[in-house]
């Protein structure tokens, strides 16, 4: 055994650092091309995320403070008011909607899908 062969490789704290951050970036950039290739796709931003990982149903990239960034998530569904605590929502026009708190707009397909319900 040779002088060398023996010894345990020891790195320093910004080493490791640095290695770590290197490795982070590498794995980063490998996505990205996904990412271009849905971008231009004519694909809903629902189908999107859902390809790039993200989860479906009412998670919170599918809780909107806007009813146009809603409608940006699902165009042409009836945009709801709901309310996580008691998983129910509120139809455009109804008392309270986009005023109860705490609350949030969301697609009303992806809230049925969700286990979401009209408010009584």
């Amino acid at each position: 055994m040779n002088e060398t062969s023996g010894r345990v490789l020891k790195m320093s704290y910004r080493q490791w650092a640095i290695l770590s951050a290197f490795g982070l970036i590498c794995g980063l950039a490998a996505v990205q091309p996904a990412k271009a290739q849905t971008a231009g796709s004519g694909m809903t931003p629902s189908k999107q995320n859902e390809l790039l990982g993200a989860t479906t149903g009412l998670g919170s990239s599918h809780r909107f403070a806007t009813i146009e960034a809603a409608q940006n998530q699902c165009p042409g569904d009836t945009i709801v008011w709901g309310s996580g605590i008691t998983l129910t929502y509120l139809m455009p026009g109804a008392p309270g909607y986009g005023a109860t708190q705490p609350g949030f707009y969301a697609c009303k397909t992806e809230a049925d899908s969700d286990g979401f319900g009209p408010a009584k």
